[in-house]
């Protein structure tokens, strides 16, 4: 198996697909090498690698065009023909075993929340996972995290953290 990793930025939103009745997710990265030249002009060539994500991910919302990302998993490589080019091309596609966000807005959920009635303070991971806010209850639910600014957080059953649309007064 060829396995790769990948650092780059998405060049537009990802998308949910569905083929014989299961979900995957896909798009497409950019990974782009500048350099300068013994004359000193200046350039730059952009690899375009698409990538297919078996399922839905938890952090699909976040997965928007520009956020830079880490991704490994085994390579496809393929060769085809461009009418409009008339040239072969080649491309690659990497099936997705592991996908990490990197350099995420730091704005979008605190590093600190507390539980709903002060008494719990809850540290939010960099994928905005907070395991100390999972639900142990039998029935599970979304638990209520307070920002110090008093700003609104969800985290689900499984301890993925989003904010909620409202704010406390």
């Amino acid at each position: 198996m060829l396995q790769s990793i990948l650092i780059g930025h998405l060049g537009a939103d990802a998308e949910v697909k569905s083929s014989n009745g299961k979900e995957f997710v896909t798009f497409r990265v950019a990974n782009t090498d500048r350099w300068t030249d013994d004359a000193g002009q200046t350039h730059e060539q952009t690899t375009w690698v698409d990538v297919i994500l078996n399922g839905r991910p938890k952090v699909f919302e976040y997965l928007k065009k520009g956020q830079l990302i880490y991704v490994v998993g085994s390579v496809a490589l393929r060769v085809y023909s461009s009418p409009k080019e008339r040239c072969m091309k080649a491309g690659m596609t990497i099936n997705a075993k592991q996908l990490e966000l990197l350099g995420g807005r730091t704005d979008d959920v605190p590093s600190l929340l507390y539980s709903e009635d002060g008494t719990k303070e809850i540290r939010v991971g960099k994928f905005f996972f907070a395991p100390g806010a999972k639900c142990t209850d039998p029935e599970p639910h979304a638990t209520i995290l307070i920002s110090k600014s008093g700003e609104r957080y969800v985290a689900d059953p499984e301890g993925w953290v989003r904010r909620e649309s409202t704010s406390v007064e």
